[in-house]
């Protein structure tokens, strides 16, 4: 293994884990200013590096299409996520909008590059990856030229959906690569997690709201 290579991949597998930890940390603390803020703010952060090693590994060396789409995932993800909270009920700028296609073109010219190699890959799993990333693209044109007003209310489940998403990309990722004999389900398994304890949360949230 070319020891570029080597370094990018430790530096990519230990942001990740640290990723993770702030993840579960968001996650299990009061949802207000402060505690939550700041592992946000540095989960994107080390899942900015993540991102940015991943796609170096998937330009310059061998990858997976199915972790190159993840790593699409989660940073787009991770991106639109920290943007609905900044913006709350504002529309979305025209760089929101660039930044939405760039990540849906590239998920295309990856599964062409996928399905025209003969590396070995999962169509399985790197077409329903492919598919939550078309539809988060998706949605977020449509609102931004079309139905901003009508879905304006709902940031913070845009909020709490891409951000599960996100954690949710870095586990399968994780659990793909620590329990390759269980393959798929070590892979889709954290994705059904991820929409459970997303629903749960999006549920809890709007009972609040009821109150």
């Amino acid at each position: 293994m070319p020891i570029l290579h080597l370094i990018n991949l430790i530096i990519h597998v230990c942001f990740g884990l640290i990723a993770l930890g702030l993840g579960l940390l968001a996650l299990v603390v009061p949802k207000e200013r402060g505690a939550h803020t700041r592992l946000g703010r540095w989960f994107l952060y080390t899942i900015s590096v993540v991102v940015g090693t991943g796609l170096l590994g998937a330009v310059f060396f061998r990858a997976s299409p199915f972790l190159v789409m993840l790593t699409l995932l989660a940073g787009y993800v991770s991106y639109a996520g920290w943007r609905a909270v900044k913006l709350r009920e504002n529309r979305s700028s025209r760089q929101d909008v660039v930044w939405a296609l760039i990540a849906l073109t590239s998920g295309i010219c990856f599964l062409w590059i996928a399905k025209s190699s003969d590396a070995s890959w999962n169509p399985a799993v790197t077409y329903s990856t492919f598919g939550a990333l078309s539809l988060v693209t998706t949605y977020d044109v449509v609102k931004h030229y079309w139905l901003h007003e009508r879905l304006k209310g709902g940031w913070l489940y845009e909020h709490i959906y891409k951000m599960f998403s996100a954690f949710s990309a870095l586990l399968s990722a994780f659990s793909g690569n620590a329990l390759p004999q269980f393959k798929p389900y070590s892979q889709l398994g954290p994705s059904v997690l991820g929409l459970i304890l997303m629903v749960w949360f999006m549920s809890r949230q709007s009972k609040r709201k009821m109150v």
